[in-house]
């Protein structure tokens, strides 16, 4: 599925491209028909508001008549992602708002939802947020409550209601995001609880220093889960 930034790549080089074509028309009709090129641009925009293809131009003017039914359709799809990004997530926020005592897994990999499956199993209230878009649609179509948003920003920890959540999860890939994860959700809920996944044991300080209640080394939970195991057979 595209993206916004993938349809505004698009509306922006088709903007570009007819804008060269109507100010290359203009140049020669205002060559061939000794006039201005302010001249001939309104010419030729009247000339295409009237349908009027007739003459020796009539080709050239069909030609960027095509483009400008080309640039309308990018222009429109990219007001319908404007549209939907904005008006969703305010409509997303009023939705929210209703939520309370709900857990808020920031980053959608293996280890978000693993944890969103285990707090669904326990019959949790859970919301993954997840920027990729098609990480995204799959979660939803695993029945998970998705907002697709970067956890790196402030405004997502309210869209989320995260001041009536029981806590938030950061398992985004890097320390550095999950420190910005710790930060926003202890802006948004001071009280909240935050444990978060680290990948360097110097790193737990800091984290803790920051605010996260607890840290987690996934290498080292399951390398501590194995030995458990071990011992738990030994001592049937």
């Amino acid at each position: 599925m595209e993206t916004f930034k993938e349809t505004r790549e698009r509306f922006i080089i088709a903007a570009l491209v007819l804008t060269l074509i109507l100010l290359f028309t203009s140049m020669i009709f205002a060559v061939e028909q000794k006039m201005s090129i302010a001249d001939a641009f309104f010419y030729i925009i009247f000339s295409l508001e009237t349908f009027n293809y007739r003459g020796d131009y009539g080709i050239l003017l069909l030609f960027v008549s095509f483009f400008i039914g080309v640039f309308a359709v990018y222009l429109f799809e990219t007001l319908i992602y404007l549209v939907r990004d904005e008006f969703g997530g305010v409509v997303y926020m009023a939705q929210t708002l209703r939520l309370k005592d709900h857990y808020v897994v920031c980053g959608g990999g293996r280890i978000g939802q693993h944890i969103a499956n285990l707090l669904r199993e326990k019959h949790k209230k859970v919301i993954i947020v997840e920027k990729d878009e098609n990480v995204a649609i799959e979660l939803k179509s695993m029945g998970f409550k998705v907002l697709k948003e970067n956890a790196l920003e402030e405004k997502t920890f309210k869209m989320v209601n995260t001041s009536r959540a029981n806590a938030v999860f950061a398992c985004l890939g890097q320390d550095v995001d999950n420190f910005i994860v710790i930060l926003n959700a202890k802006a948004a809920n001071k009280n909240v609880i935050v444990i978060s996944r680290c990948n360097s044991v110097k790193n737990i300080g800091k984290f803790k220093n920051l605010g996260a209640d607890e840290v987690v080394l996934p290498e080292i939970a399951g390398a501590d889960r194995m030995v458990y195991l071990e011992e738990h057979f030994k001592s049937k």
